[in-house]
């Protein structure tokens, strides 16, 4: 008896866009032998968000200093189980090692000595952004609630704000968080981790002052 085939149409692996081209996703493990091979130089800048290689934003004085300030607060004022680490990556996954300003992760520091911090390890994540916003709030918001972040700020630059996002929800492109506050230049913020406030910071001490023609 002989029987029949059947054929099957493949499920394609990566979605394909409408000019046909399907885009080759990085996973970690093989962005992180590219930068052990030197294939980015020095001042090559580059994440790796969903499988793609992301250019950082070239970045600028006013947000190079909220940076340099908010990981100086944080180094002074956290206490020894946790660390803050500046424009390092962290490991969400098998295709996302973003490149957040500042992480904090749990210590001691020598814990990360041959592996970034992964999500079991980071207590907060923040982006300091000017011209970045659109990516911090957008595909970073959402891919640090999938992975439960469980906390998110953002230091808006331009709007001279932090945002304070909490309480993550959904999966994939309907993740995000639930509770955001809006804190202004006089306004101090508490660092929550695990339920417990650590320090407050004043927003104003992170933000640039306002240079007046």
């Amino acid at each position: 008896m002989t029987v029949p085939l059947t054929t099957q149409t493949p499920t394609p692996l990566r979605p394909r866009s409408s000019s046909g081209i399907v885009p080759y996703r990085l996973t970690v493990g093989q962005f992180e032998r590219m930068i052990d091979a030197g294939v980015f130089r020095d001042e090559d800048h580059v994440e790796l968000l969903g499988g793609l290689l992301v250019d950082k934003m070239t970045t600028n004085d006013p947000h190079d200093f909220a940076v340099d300030q908010f990981g100086a607060i944080l180094t002074r004022g956290l206490p020894v189980e946790w660390i803050a680490r500046q424009e390092k990556s962290v490991v969400l996954g098998r295709f996302w090692r973003p490149q957040p300003d500042i992480a904090v992760a749990r210590g001691p520091r020598e814990r990360y000595d041959s592996s970034a911090p992964k999500v079991a390890d980071l207590g907060m994540l923040t982006e300091v952004a000017d011209s970045s916003y659109p990516k911090d709030r957008g595909t970073k918001w959402r891919k640090y609630a999938a992975c439960r972040i469980p906390i998110y700020w953002i230091l808006n630059l331009p709007q001279r704000r932090l945002e304070v996002y909490s309480a993550p929800a959904g999966r994939g492109k309907a993740a995000g968080y639930t509770d955001v506050k809006i804190y202004g230049p006089d306004d101090e913020v508490p660092v929550i981790l695990e339920g417990r406030e650590l320090l407050r910071i004043r927003v104003g001490d992170l933000l640039p002052r306002v240079v007046k023609s």
